[in-house]
């Protein structure tokens, strides 16, 4: 771990998700992603993500983009994430195309993440081979960036060869693109390429690990941001505890069933073979868990062993699918008013220490 000179308050952010439209019927969940969204802004949350998978018989999100147009409409100042978008399933210019009309409806609120992929089957419904994946979202990543400026271009592509292209509208702002992945590859890519980079799975030899590739290039540069995904389950009855567990439990090992045929952190978790979850019983999959002061600190340890970071998002995952709405929205609320604030006011209170 590298010392630093703390996280500056003004500099460390929170967001909100996963949402993936898993629910109990065909469409409750994607009428629900409005007020959520909107329930979002209103706790004081700075993002909220979205995730999308392809072919899952519970009706994961496919289409993540599609989804923050909506959540656009209902909101005014919270940004809107991809975690992740997969640009190896679509054409670069296609992708930039919808990411600047998003950026336009949300009046310049767009955060993409982007991502290789890892199932094989999402790949080969797409006619994608797994072996380019790579390549194809390092491509992607310079076309964006050539396509926002709304000229006329060029791009010499081994995958996306690109011939006096133009890209309208332009996005309303600079759209940060953040990667995720666990591999040498993708951290290196991340560094050299992005704005951020996202920990999707936020356990501490995961952020460990992502923190020891990318802090010798980007941890004090101000446009790069240390996001990790931090799985949050909070024992206020009010804030849905037994219901988050359950459904949090289920969702994880659906995942499990998908990623049996595939290699989801690169080799860096240990997967033993099994019917139920890999790791035995949910509560080892959660980062943060207890009553509000557990929570609390939960949160600010995390914060504080990535200090060094001039910027740093922690997206809590406290959305979790087949919950009744009402019962997310209190949790969401619940954080608001407890624990986002005490947070706020403990890592100011540490800098001003220091």
């Amino acid at each position: 771990m590298i010392s630093g000179q703390g996280v500056q308050p003004a500099r460390m952010s929170f967001g909100l998700g996963l949402y993936t439209g898993q629910g109990g019927d065909a469409g409750g969940w994607y009428r629900d992603l409005a007020p959520l969204a909107a329930a979002a802004e209103s706790a004081g949350f700075g993002t909220f993500w979205v995730s999308e998978h392809h072919g899952w018989d519970d009706g994961y999100l496919p289409s993540a983009l599609v989804a923050l147009a909506a959540a656009a409409q209902a909101t005014s100042s919270i940004q809107l994430g991809t975690a992740v978008v997969l640009p190896a399933l679509t054409h670069p210019l296609r992708l930039a195309e919808d990411a600047a009309v998003v950026d336009q409806l949300s009046g310049g609120r767009l955060v993409l993440g982007l991502g290789a992929g890892y199932v094989p089957a999402e790949l080969a419904a797409f006619g994608v081979p797994m072996r380019n994946r790579g390549r194809r979202l390092t491509e992607t990543v310079e076309i964006l960036r050539l396509a926002w400026t709304a000229r006329p271009f060029s791009y010499p592509g081994r995958v996306w060869p690109i011939d006096a292209a133009r890209v309208t509208p332009p996005p309303a702002h600079r759209i940060p693109i953040w990667l995720g992945g666990y591999a040498d590859a993708a951290l290196e890519r991340a560094a050299r390429l992005a704005d951020g980079h996202l920990v999707g799975r936020g356990s501490p030899e995961l952020i460990e690990r992502a923190d020891g590739h990318l802090a010798a290039g980007r941890n004090n540069d101000d446009s790069f941001t240390f996001g990790v995904m931090v799985s949050l389950v909070g024992d206020d009855p009010a804030a849905g505890r037994e219901s988050a567990r359950a459904a949090y439990s289920s969702q994880q090992l659906g995942y499990e069933r998908v990623q049996a045929h595939a290699d989801a952190y690169a080799g860096q978790v240990n997967r033993p073979a099994g019917r139920g979850l890999d790791l035995g019983a949910i509560d080892a999959y959660i980062q943060v868990a207890g009553d509000t002061a557990a929570l609390v600190d939960g949160l600010v340890r995390i914060a504080e062993r990535l200090s060094h970071w001039r910027r740093v998002h922690l997206a809590i995952r406290a959305v979790f699918p087949r919950e009744p709405v009402q019962v997310v929205l209190d949790r969401i609320g619940y954080l608001g008013l407890h624990v986002l604030p005490a947070v706020r006011t403990r890592l100011a209170s540490e800098q001003g220490r220091r």
